[in-house]
């Protein structure tokens, strides 16, 4: 348009007519003054059909669509700018497409005209293909969802199974046993739960997966339950299902240590606090009670220890750390992961983070305190 200005040479209509989007100049009352060559070679039609008609007399009324019509016939007494408004319709000579019209008055030298120019750009193939990926990601989405509802179905009935096993031992031992296992089942088909009813965007949030798990260990320990109560809160962290498995089930077994072994002998009312923190590369989970601590030394003669020694093995898969404090007030038991989730985002939106140091399962012995960090780990679990 600058050459049609500087050069007498260049006409405004050569230029015009060699854009490739059709352009259509219209007055204020939206008769049609000017059509570009690749309107006439998209919709068809020549000048003597065109131009003097309205737009909405043209190509076999194909424009005159209400909503359409009601915002070209606001652009110029209402100064209204088009962008991006999508037809999709079926044309005399192209068939069904999808066009992205804009329209907006002209301008000259400054000011405004009585005139509205019009673009219309095929953007048939750019919507399709964008249709067919959510199709897509909805059956994707749909075939997660039942295959979700079927392992939490499938554990459910495994479940079942060791329940009624439960019930048929005379073995306190025994019986104990198949309660644990039967825990640590639950823990995932809670998390299984969860994913059956939200999105399936792989991410799980860690806050109400833990409520899950820890009302289970309430529900399971209802008839030996004296009083105390599990609480859980903190930062709902988004993490991966690999991770959430994880997690959960070292809250699962802390959790259930601190309900089994942390209030023996106690009459007043106990409590077990699951805490979570994100600290941006990091995430800080605390599980704490206020019963009557533990001595390593004093291992309960039915251990086991296949809980704590699965805490090491789920922590050790996650390069995290578990460090353990106890004593008359109760015991803390405070674990360090690093933050995946973040990592992978911080990855894909191109931020370079600097490699971590590999970690390996610390276990800080339980007359050692916690150099100051006291604050946000007051009491806690009981090993196995």
């Amino acid at each position: 348009m600058r050459m049609a200005v500087t050069d007498p040479s260049v006409h405004y209509r050569d230029i015009v007519n060699s854009l490739t989007a059709a352009v259509l100049v219209l007055d204020s009352k939206l008769t049609v003054q000017f059509a570009n060559l690749s309107f006439y070679q998209l919709f068809g039609g020549t000048e003597a059909e065109t131009l003097g008609y309205s737009i909405f007399d043209i190509n076999e009324a194909v424009w005159c669509e209400p909503q359409l019509r009601s915002l070209l016939e606001s652009v110029v007494p209402h100064d209204v700018d088009v962008r991006g408004y999508k037809l999709e319709q079926t044309f005399p000579v192209i068939g069904a497409r999808v066009l992205n019209i804009s329209a907006r008055r002209v301008s000259r030298e400054g000011a405004v005209t009585e005139q509205v120019l019009v673009k219309m750009e095929d953007v048939t193939n750019a919507v399709l293909a964008s249709r067919a990926a959510a199709e897509s990601v909805e059956k994707t989405h749909a075939m997660m969802t039942e295959v979700h509802h079927r392992v939490k179905n499938n554990i459910a009935s495994i479940l079942s199974m060791l329940r009624i096993e439960g019930r048929q031992l005379e073995d306190d031992a025994g019986k104990e046993v198949l309660q644990r296992i039967a825990l640590r089942v639950e823990s995932m088909g809670s998390l299984y739960e969860l994913l059956a009813i939200n999105d399936n965007t792989g991410i799980v949030r860690l806050r109400p997966y833990f409520e899950r798990v820890c009302h289970a260990i309430e529900h399971m320990a209802s008839a030996e339950n004296m009083g105390w109560s599990i609480e859980v809160r903190g930062d709902d962290l988004p993490v991966s299902i690999d991770d959430a498995i994880a997690l959960g089930a070292v809250v699962n077994e802390l959790v259930a240590n601190a309900a089994k072994y942390a209030f023996n002998g106690r009459q007043d009312i106990g409590s077990i606090r699951v805490h979570m923190l994100d600290r941006g590369d990091e995430i800080h989970i605390t599980v704490t009670d206020n019963g009557i601590g533990f001595d390593k030394d004093q291992v309960d003669p039915k251990s086991t220890g296949l809980g704590m020694r699965l805490v090491d093995m789920y922590l050790g898969a996650l390069e995290g750390e578990i460090e353990r404090e106890s004593g008359p007030m109760g015991t803390s038991c405070f674990i360090r992961v690093p933050n995946r989730t973040r990592s992978t985002e911080f990855a894909s939106s191109g931020t370079i983070t600097a490699p971590r140091a590999s970690r390996r399962t610390a276990v800080v012995a339980p007359d050692r305190r916690m150099n100051g960090r006291a604050d946000h780990r007051a009491g806690a679990t009981a090993a196995e």
